[in-house]
């Protein structure tokens, strides 16, 4: 037994004097935990042991862990993480712990909290809307909960477009295979089987945490514009479907602007392809700081752009072009370069996105109002009106 002023802080026992532990603490009525020495941990818990380790070191650990709860508790009282912040990055990693035994939570939350974020909760349903507010990087998820069990959770998850991607790993005493390729099949990044060492935990979270971060650094790559770090063409097009279904169901125009950077075969023939490259950036920059937190652009091949207006109709498009427009002529004064755009704008009605053909309809007529600018005379913005 852990004392101090000669009262037992914790009990610790073989797993056959498992039952007087429990009478000795219940007749003292003391509340510290039992740590049963067993390989059989499963076992000992359900027999009403707190915890259990395998070895005395094992045990050891566990007791010093478990006898750090009240400080821990205090940890976990601090206000709950925040979203992901308006940068897209946080400074650490936060991690979602779902684990309905509250000391488990505890010593969970004590381990991970040097080095991460940490939010936990005690059952799946909750698990579900804080992980769609938190939006965490990892989630640890104990299989056996109240109500809603892990793989329900899991399920739920990946269901929500918010955490569809979110890394999970499965906590369980139960580690049998079945189980394990259970919870792999539903989507898991890994299984975890306790009793586990502290070592062990740190270990398959961080490799999870960077196993996804390089997944995510190989989307971002295919996704993106080497030259503008603009989202690419394949990229835009998988957002212009979004946009237009979800314009189409809150009833909403929207509007898409083509601009196309006027003049760069001379720009290439005269100072170099060095200098069409600090253009086409520059391009992109006024595009970028015109954008509203709703808008979205992409560049669309060559000296060509394509930005999607949400929200937007004809009208306002329009502005948002001749907006844009003027910008470029303050860009060549302070690039050195002559940077002028013509800007082709197309809008859609909420009636109107009833269309089958609708995205590619308000592409092609801002293509064709491109088109237009740029044999009128360049540096201009047409608009595609709809005639009906």
């Amino acid at each position: 037994m852990a004392e101090r002023a000669g009262e037992p802080e914790a009990f610790v026992c073989a797993l056959d004097d498992l039952a007087r532990a429990i009478a000795m603490r219940e007749l003292a009525g003391i509340t510290g935990p039992i740590v049963a020495l067993t390989g059989d941990a499963a076992s000992a818990i359900e027999a009403g042991a707190d915890d259990a380790g395998g070895t005395p070191e094992e045990v050891a650990r566990r007791v010093g862990a478990r006898l750090k709860a009240p400080k821990v508790a205090r940890i976990e009282e601090a206000p709950a993480p925040d979203p992901i912040p308006a940068s897209g990055k946080r400074q650490k990693p936060l991690i979602l712990v779902v684990e309905d035994d509250e000391d488990a939570r505890i010593v969970l939350t004590e381990l991970l909290r040097p080095r991460y974020d940490v939010d936990a909760v005690g059952d799946g349903e909750t698990a579900l809307k804080r992980a769609a507010e938190l939006n965490p990087d990892l989630v640890l998820l104990d299989l056996f909960l109240p109500g809603m069990d892990g793989f329900g959770a899991l399920t739920g998850l990946r269901r929500n477009s918010k955490t569809a991607d979110t890394p999970v790993i499965f906590l369980s005493a139960q580690g049998d295979a079945e189980t394990k390729s259970q919870g792999l099949s539903l989507g898991a990044a890994d299984y975890l089987a306790k009793p586990f060492s502290e070592q062990e935990l740190m270990a398959r979270v961080d490799r999870t945490l960077k196993l996804t971060a390089q997944k995510e650094h190989f989307r971002a790559l295919a996704q993106t514009d080497g030259l503008t770090g603009l989202p690419n063409f394949r990229s835009f097009h998988a957002r212009l479907e979004e946009e237009v279904a979800r314009a189409h169901r809150y009833g909403h125009p929207l509007a898409c602007a083509m601009v196309d950077l006027d003049g760069l075969k001379e720009i290439n023939d005269k100072l170099g392809h060095a200098a069409g490259n600090r253009a086409i950036m520059a391009l992109a920059d006024a595009v970028r700081e015109e954008l509203r937190d709703t808008d979205f652009a992409a560049r669309y091949g060559g000296d060509e752009f394509v930005v999607l207006l949400p929200q937007t109709n004809e009208a306002q498009g329009a502005q948002f072009a001749e907006r844009l427009r003027r910008r470029l002529i303050e860009v060549s004064d302070q690039a050195g370069l002559p940077v002028r755009g013509s800007i082709g704008v197309a809008a859609v009605s909420a009636e109107e996105l009833d269309a089958t053909d609708a995205a590619e309809d308000l592409l092609r007529r801002a293509d064709e109002a491109l088109y237009r600018a740029k044999r009128s005379g360049r540096d201009r913005v047409e608009v595609a009106h709809i005639h009906h």
